[in-house]
């Protein structure tokens, strides 16, 4: 499901599409006449929804350039204010994007209370929330109305302030007025510890803690909802525990810890080699052979045995190994399903290798590892495999080049993913390339790397990125096929 469609409506998803366009535009401008035309809309109805939209602007940036002047037949999109940033400024202001962060930060929140400050009246309000209270319960979870809260297994409710509030988030503009200080100090103990993945956002770190404690100030705790004892090597915990978490019973502090570590290390490295880290997990698993070992040991021989057009490196690669590992042990923990949400991401790919879906719903139909979350353990194994198919049905490759000036982690990183699949060639900026990926989106005005040439910013610490990165690659060799 597409964040849009839950936050919201038709006629700000109408605002956003528009202004996705102006956006795209030569030099982000458009005749409102031209474009009526083009729309087949009349002047004066896209004339009085551009004017919504300028309003916006000039509530995200009253410095900003007008949209709109008046008698000019233009309109033009200011440069400090993305889609992106415009996308955050409706789902904030959006009913469901208020109920989410006034759940979360007010635990004694009224339903009275909400309409009175939204303006909404009861039908209105079921009427808004009705996509997302459909999303929760696929989630597991609920809305109870006294009070306004998300019930339901604590890990879950977790997962989904995590995942719907993160996209409320907006690098110059915080979602919390202020990260709570504790949040700063838990991480800061975390990293003195050694448990914070070296290549794991802190910034979401800091938002994950700010979730977690507010749940705790709640009195919500995550002790004695997850299997632990499944978190294998388990990380060693400081032996002095945290100043935020020192009123609290000891084994409640180190539940919310390991959670803590558990949110950066289940979540697949769909961008990285990993091979240090992967080492540890796959020589723990595979000395002590483990269920999660064999299942692992047995998909990799069978698809390499059985599957015409994949890579012989899915028997050899230990990041590969290590990952699929993570998918199979987080199952373990979690005894509900409660992973990360790879279906939104998974679901499009899997018209690109049909081959390779039907391969892994096969293997999982004899070896049935777990009863729980199959179909989640399908789509993160769809998601980790799919990049080393080799099949391409493109006799001339897209040609791909990597922006020099990226961090030369993520340059390489970025390399290692690309050069399994047969579809792309990997070129660099003067080699004429039809494709560039970048870590850094232009300032206004700047040149672009290469002029005339499609260029993808790819936020690195963004799961969900990575996979509109790869389908994009995979969506321009296609359109190659019939040029």
């Amino acid at each position: 499901m597409a964040f849009e469609e839950l936050f919201l409506d038709r006629e700000e998803r109408e605002r956003l599409a528009l202004y996705g366009d102006l956006r795209d535009a030569p030099n982000r401008q458009m005749n409102i006449a031209t474009a009526a035309m083009a729309r087949g809309e009349s002047y004066r109805q896209l004339r009085r929804q551009m004017a919504k939209v300028a309003e916006d602007l000039h509530a995200i940036d009253p410095g900003a350039p007008p949209l709109l002047r008046r008698g000019d037949g233009n309109m033009t999109a200011p440069p400090s204010i993305s889609r992106v940033r415009y996308r955050i400024f409706l789902f904030r202001r959006s009913l469901p994007g208020k109920l989410l962060v006034k759940t979360l930060m007010q635990p004694d929140l009224t339903l009275p209370i909400l309409l009175e400050e939204t303006g909404f009246s009861r039908a209105a309000f079921f009427r808004r929330i009705s996509v997302l209270r459909g999303y929760l319960r696929q989630k597991g979870v609920t809305i109870n109305l006294t009070p306004l809260a998300l019930v339901g297994a604590e890990p879950r409710i977790r997962q989904v302030y995590r995942q719907l509030l993160w996209q409320l988030v907006d690098a110059d503009n915080p979602l919390f007025a202020d990260i709570l200080p504790q949040s700063r100090q838990l991480v800061q103990a975390l990293q003195d510890a050694g448990l914070v993945e070296r290549d794991f956002s802190v910034k979401q770190l800091r938002f994950s803690a700010n979730i977690n404690l507010y749940r705790l100030q709640a009195d919500h705790a995550i002790v004695n909802t997850l299997n632990f004892s499944e978190l294998k090597p388990l990380p060693a915990l400081p032996e002095k525990l945290p100043d935020v978490f020192a009123h609290l019973p000891p084994e409640v502090a180190k539940a919310e810890m390991l959670y803590l570590y558990l949110g950066q290390w289940r979540i697949p490295r769909l961008h990285t080699e990993q091979q240090f880290e992967a080492a540890g997990i796959v020589g723990y698993h595979a000395a002590h052979n483990t269920l999660a070992w064999q299942t692992v040991a047995k998909i990799r021989a069978d698809l390499s045995r059985h599957l015409i057009g994949i890579s012989s490196a899915i028997t050899t690669d230990l990041a590969l190994a290590g990952n699929l590992l993570k998918i199979l042990i987080s199952e373990q923990i979690f005894p509900d399903g409660a992973y990360i949400d790879l279906a939104k991401t998974a679901h499009p790919m899997r018209a690109f290798y049909p081959r390779l879906d039907k391969a892994i719903k096969a293997f999982f139909a004899r070896e049935a590892p777990t009863n729980h979350a199959l179909e989640e353990i399908i789509d993160g194994f769809y998601q980790l495999l799919w990049p080393f198919m080799t099949e391409s049905a493109v006799a001339d490759k897209l040609k791909v080049a990597l922006d020099p000036l990226m961090p030369q982690p993520l340059y390489e990183t970025v390399r290692l993913n690309l050069i399994h699949p047969a579809f792309i060639r990997l070129v660099t900026i003067h080699q004429h390339p039809d494709f560039v990926i970048s870590a850094q989106a232009l300032a206004p005005g700047e040149e672009s790397i290469v002029p005339g040439i499609p260029v993808f910013y790819l936020a690195s610490e963004r799961f969900e990125s990575w996979s509109a990165l790869y389908q994009e690659l995979f969506l321009r060799s296609r359109q190659q096929l019939h040029q």
